[in-house]
């Protein structure tokens, strides 16, 4: 049996003696953050896939069963704006990943709404964690990013409602109108230009010159 065989069937195990009312599939990576696809190993790929992919659909999964035979329940699958018609050049996979998760969410919803069961996906532009630094060179509290805390009040108040595809948050989907509005080559140039921008400044900090000068407690955040 392979390991991920063996690790699936484990978490089948422990879900059966749980009553899940409620699944978020909140778990996700963004490293090796902004690069050409040809810059990072393929390992570092399959990782994110393994995560933002296989592990959703695993989950997802394992706790339908349960859910089924109690005739009720909730899954909220963490999303992105980024696999939403806009483009994410320097970040082609986790946007490639992310939009995988709104069409298996999408697909789910439709199949389970008579059973009892709501099945969301939630697609937030930009939040003040430490992930979001592997995108943006701005990644703190700001205007249009909100904290943690505020995204999750606003995340669960949208639970069951909003269809199989929501912006719980009211500043993001500001944010989404305006980049409607924006034509898609002018969105292309933009986000190139930004995150051209960032990668480079992700390749100064990582070389070896900057680690051996960077005080120590002063490093870049962690991307994941």
């Amino acid at each position: 049996m392979h390991a991920g065989d063996e690790a699936l069937r484990r978490l089948r195990d422990a879900v059966k003696k749980l009553d899940v009312g409620i699944l978020v599939n909140n778990a996700g990576i963004a490293k090796p953050g902004a690069v050409f696809l040809h810059e990072a190993d393929v390992e570092a790929w399959v990782r994110m896939i393994r995560v933002n992919l296989w592990a959703v659909t695993e989950v997802t999964a394992a706790v339908l069963p349960g859910m089924l035979r109690r005739g009720r329940g909730a899954i909220i699958n963490m999303g992105s704006a980024s696999s939403e018609g806009i483009s994410l050049p320097l970040h082609t996979m986790y946007s490639a990943t992310k939009r995988y998760v709104a069409q298996f969410s999408r697909s789910l919803y439709v199949e389970y709404k008579s059973t009892g069961i709501d099945i969301q996906c939630q697609v937030p532009f930009f939040v003040a964690t430490t992930m979001a630094s592997g995108f943006a060179a701005t990644w703190r509290p700001s205007a249009l990013v909100p904290t943690a805390d505020t995204y999750a009040r606003a995340a669960v108040g949208w639970i069951g409602k909003g269809g199989p595809l929501c912006v719980p948050n009211l500043r993001h989907r500001l944010l989404g109108w305006y980049f409607a509005t924006v034509p898609g080559g002018v969105q292309d140039w933009f986000c190139l230009r930004e995150n051209l921008r960032h990668r480079k400044m992700l390749r100064r900090a990582r070389s070896p010159r900057a680690s051996a000068c960077r005080p120590l407690g002063h490093g870049m955040p962690s991307i994941e």
